[in-house]
């Protein structure tokens, strides 16, 4: 069903990061009006290196971990010659041209940071924005937050005081950059991703630091970028491909314990076939399944360890002036300490009592949806086991189809029981942490995001595809007003 353009609900996009940026390509493909708010002067969020909105994680040398098959779009292929596993500043390039492609620049706002978000008594949001030309307030029906959540550091709190430098992974550059780590003694705290390119990186002998400590609170399970000569995600189903008969029948009539069971022991093996067991590099030996933690991908970290270019510890016990204590006892002078310990979900334009993430935890309907709201929506606010990106692109669709009546939501009530079931249920799947939050399998969760939304389908049918949210605020050029007048 086509309905007229002016009687769509008008909407309010943050975000031109990459999910920021697919969002604004199928609302424009939904013919529904929207603009979008981006606080850099460039798109590309977290993959543009040194973006000016502050909010990029990317260090110099930084690959995704993920195969470019899996950050493809049901309509957009990447270049052939981009890299298996491309680096920050492929990525970028190839959502430049995505947008050049679609013609989405258009509608977007650079420069322009969002205040805060007003929510109306009576539904529809007060925007407050800050541009080139001043401050506005703007008036719109629903509001989709693309904010990301990879941009609000979260350091480690150990005993005793340090004195010598101490940043967060995101604020990582290279190895003379916020700090000139030549030479100098480091200790990068954390076993996840980042932790293991920085580790990496500063191990270089002669190009590098020192010594390099890696600080371990808990063992993993790191898996190679290539197993043979596979990617890693090779059988991974993409989530904009729609699952298979076969798929339909596992998931009906195997237990997910079971499924994950024999997944687990799958990769395990792979992993000790290929580069042995963790404690064969003196790493502590993981404690839990592969499917508890969110996977540590590397290629290289295996090659410093047994090199002796980084050195494996234990959690760190105490902070010594200019002395590090660890666990096992041992003590060593160090110059510096990066944290590679996760982030914050953050929201700054809403009120901390309207909606928050305490301890990380927001257990939205289908990771999309609050309950109290039928006019919000959060896209790739996910920790997925796979790119992000074809997440966001499920994601948007979906929400596209319910602004345009083609999709309904259940009533609050089972909204609510529902994501806080899921959310429960996922948190007893995976290591008690804040870092595993908002976890999602790809695979699953694209499977029953689909089951959801047919279902949502047929009660919009019964409903009539009547529209969940009126179309009130007219265009923003016509009703913006300035916040000094």
């Amino acid at each position: 069903m086509t309905l007229p353009r002016d009687s769509l609900p008008r909407v309010c996009l943050i975000g031109a990061g990459t999910s920021g940026l697919i969002t604004a390509k199928v609302l424009k493909d939904h013919d529904i009006p929207f603009d979008c708010f981006e606080r850099g002067s460039g798109l590309g969020g977290l993959w543009r290196f040194q973006n000016d909105n502050g909010m990029s994680t990317c260090y110099r040398s930084l690959h995704i971990n993920t195969s470019k098959r899996m950050m493809e779009l049901s309509d957009f292929s990447f270049l052939p010659e981009i890299a298996e596993y491309p680096s920050h500043g492929e990525i970028l390039s190839e959502f430049e041209r995505y947008a050049d492609t679609f013609d989405l620049r258009q509608h977007i706002a650079f420069s322009t940071t969002v205040e805060h978000c007003q929510r109306e008594s009576e539904g529809g949001w007060r925007i407050s924005i800050t541009g080139p030309g001043g401050s506005e307030e703007r008036r719109y029906d629903f509001l989709m937050v693309a904010n990301g959540h990879h941009w609000d550091p979260r350091m480690a709190d150990f005993p005793g005081a340090f004195d010598g430098a101490q940043i967060h992974a995101h604020h990582y550059v290279d190895t003379t950059d916020p700090i000139d780590l030549a030479g100098k003694n480091v200790v990068v705290v954390g076993m996840g991703n980042s932790a293991m390119d920085i580790a990496c990186e500063l191990g270089h002998m002669g190009q590098g630091a020192q010594r390099v400590y890696l600080a371990q609170r808990s063992g993993v399970w790191i898996i190679p970028k290539i197993l043979g000569s596979i990617p890693q995600d090779k059988f991974m189903r993409h989530p904009m491909v729609k699952p298979g008969l076969g798929e339909h029948i596992k998931r009906r009539l195997i237990p997910k314990a079971m499924g994950r069971f024999f997944n687990d022991k799958l990769i395990q093996t792979i992993i000790k076939l290929t580069v042995g067991h963790p404690t064969r590099v003196g790493l502590k030996a993981p404690e839990e399944p592969f499917h508890m933690r969110h996977p540590t991908v590397s290629q290289e970290i295996h090659n410093r360890l047994v090199h002796g270019d980084v050195i494996p510890k234990g959690n760190i016990r105490e902070l010594r002036g200019k002395e590090v204590e660890f666990e096992d006892g041992s003590v060593e002078e160090v110059d510096a300490i990066i944290h590679a310990t996760g982030y914050r979900i953050n929201f700054p334009f809403f009120d901390k009592s309207f909606v928050a993430a305490e301890g990380n935890s927001i257990p939205l309907f289908q990771r999309i949806f609050d309950p109290r709201f039928n006019d919000l929506a959060f896209v790739a606010l996910v920790q997925p086991v796979c790119a992000m990106m074809p997440i966001a692109e499920l994601q948007a669709n979906l929400i596209a189809d319910y602004i345009t009546g083609e999709y309904h939501l259940p009533e609050p009530d089972e909204m609510r029981r529902r994501g806080q079931a899921v959310d429960a249920a996922m948190k007893a799947r995976y290591t008690a942490s804040q870092s595993h939050t908002i976890q999602i399998d790809c695979p699953e969760y694209s499977f029953y995001l689909r089951e959801e939304w047919k279902r949502g389908k047929k009660r919009a049918i019964r409903a009539g595809n009547a529209l969940p949210v009126s179309a009130r605020a007219a265009d923003p050029s016509e009703n913006s007003t300035r916040a000094a007048e």
